[in-house]
């Protein structure tokens, strides 16, 4: 079947915006964007839904012309890269939230009750920013290379087709 790893991707690419959608609707996406204050699990969902549409891109150029070896296989490192990429972003956010989390005890007046209540929930606010950074970065990397691993196996696959022919 000419187009299998276009289909391959396409159906695990409806998969993650099912799940998208399920992830809105429940409010896990609202809430991931107001406690995040670095921004971070933003940038690495932008991030992760461009490289899956250029995972995307990627399958079907090789359903349509198998041929291009040494180019498909450069375009999918960068898949590869992309993919710990967003791991890394995730571990910054990780980092980010603590370093957060942990700037609020400059200002702490042990005498003053109010300012560790501020503190409790300064605590809170900055340990979610990490710990959805992590979540957000772990899963698009997950799921980028889910859907460049398809791609590497069918450039083994031409791979050793083409060295067969020889």
């Amino acid at each position: 079947m000419k187009y299998l790893l276009f289909l391959q991707w396409h159906i695990i690419f409806t998969f993650i915006c099912v799940l998208s959608i399920m992830l809105y609707n429940c409010g896990v996406a609202k809430e991931i964007w107001i406690k995040d204050t670095s921004v971070i699990s933003s940038a690495i969902f932008l991030i992760f839904i461009f490289c899956s549409i250029f995972c995307g891109k990627l399958c079907y150029s090789i359903c349509i012309n198998p041929k291009n070896l040494d180019v498909y296989l450069n375009k999918s490192e960068i898949g590869w890269f992309v993919s710990e990429l967003c791991l890394t972003l995730g571990m910054m956010g990780t980092i980010v939230g603590f370093i957060m989390m942990l700037s609020g005890f400059n200002t702490l007046d042990i005498q003053n009750s109010s300012t560790i209540q501020g503190l409790l929930s300064q605590l809170g606010g900055s340990m979610s920013t990490a710990l959805y950074t992590t979540i957000v970065g772990l899963v698009a990397g997950s799921l980028l290379k889910i859907q460049f691993f398809l791609v590497s196996l069918e450039l083994d696959r031409i791979g050793k087709t083409k060295n067969e022919e020889k």
